[in-house]
């Protein structure tokens, strides 16, 4: 797979665990699906947190709805960096 492309630059966050920088990137992509709503809220909540707040959201669960349906939109990625860690012993 080509490293600079913006589905890269995605997995490589996850990857990394920047599970809010993955969001951000995810949230920009047109076609997500079922999962839209899930990773743009979460974006916007990474993004406006004391707004969220205020208005009475957790976003602990939003963030986790979002990473949960990143992970679900790309799972194939997602199974790929999990067999990759695997495989060299991280």
């Amino acid at each position: 797979m080509r490293e600079d492309t913006k589905l890269a630059r995605i997995r490589q966050a996850m990857q990394h665990e920047s599970w809010d920088e993955a969001l951000k990137l995810a949230a920009r992509f047109q076609r997500l699906g079922e999962h839209a709503e899930a990773i743009q809220r979460a974006a916007r909540a990474v993004n406006n947190p004391a707004i969220y707040e205020e208005l009475g959201y957790d976003l602990a669960r939003i963030r986790a709805e979002g990473i949960a349906a990143l992970k679900a939109r790309y799972s194939k990625s997602w199974e790929e960096i999990q067999d990759s860690e695997s495989d060299s012993g991280e």
